[in-house]
């Protein structure tokens, strides 16, 4: 389980909830604070403010010497969060191919998941079809009894009409379970189907990144250069298990393979007016 997931499923946003985040700023960051909103901003000291030179961080740090940390420093003034600028340097279609891929491969997933319930479902039903057929077939011979018969019909009647009772019984539940576990079988083929459908389409998105079987080999490959490059550790969890943890390296491969250079991105997410909290 990575670091962040008992809080994204502590702040899991609800249906309708409305999510709210400070704006892009290129102006510098100073402490803990960013930008509610665009437009002229007015310091919450205005005397301080003059004195600073209308510096920034001057006039942050006398203001939380003189107000504390919590204070507001600027009208447009926020403690909210604002996340880092989503911004791989990789092309859109590259990028597209990769978010396809962690796509297809949560939904294929979700249907093999959805596959093992059918075969819950379908192993339960199994035993129970099998014991009401062994016990129907022990009544069926029993009422094929020719001498059995006879003798129930003059001394027990009773029982000989509760064993055909029981035999149509049966035979309705024989029918019942069959007709569930067709249904069953038919939703399982049709969910196997589903899945050979976006396996199809996985490789055809991987080809577009010319992903091959020599794959995995390159990728640790490629993770072993970076980690004597830059000492990182934990990029992938092992193997293709840890495919999508480390999407990044299938664009950085397919990239080696078109061009002896891989072409860096210049672009920066945009910093907060006021230094990002943690």
């Amino acid at each position: 389980m990575s670091a962040h997931d008992h809080l994204t499923t502590q702040y899991r946003p609800a249906i309708g909830d409305s999510l709210t985040y400070p704006v892009s700023s290129t102006m510098p960051n100073v402490e803990n604070w960013n930008r509610l909103s665009e437009g002229e901003f007015t310091p919450t000291d205005k005397v301080m403010w003059a004195n600073s030179g209308e510096d920034y961080e001057k006039y942050m740090a006398d203001f939380v010497k003189e107000y504390g940390q919590f204070k507001k420093p600027f009208t447009q003034a926020t403690m909210m969060i604002l996340p880092s600028a989503w911004n791989t340097g990789y092309n859109a279609s590259a990028s597209a191919a990769l978010t396809t891929l962690a796509e297809l491969q949560g939904e294929a997933i979700k249907i093999r998941d959805a596959i093992g319930i059918v075969n819950n479902s379908i192993q339960r039903l199994e035993g129970l079809l099998y014991d009401a057929q062994s016990n129907l077939r022990d009544k069926r011979r029993l009422r094929a009894n020719r001498a059995y018969s006879e003798l129930a019909s003059r001394e027990a009647p009773e029982e000989l009409a509760t064993l055909d009772s029981d035999i149509l019984a049966l035979e309705g539940l024989e029918l019942s379970y069959g007709n569930q576990l067709g249904q069953l079988r038919t939703d399982g083929r049709v969910l196997n189907q589903e899945l050979d459908a976006l396996l199809t389409e996985y490789k055809t998105t991987a080809n577009s990144l010319n992903i091959n079987d020599n794959f995995e080999k390159e990728m640790r490959s490629a993770v072993r250069k970076a980690q004597g490059a830059a000492g990182s550790r934990g990029l992938i969890t092992g193997g293709l298990a840890g495919f999508m943890g480390a999407a990044a390296l299938v664009f950085l491969i397919s990239q080696a393979r078109r061009s002896p250079q891989r072409v860096r991105s210049t672009t920066r997410g945009a910093d907060g007016l006021f230094f990002r909290a943690p």
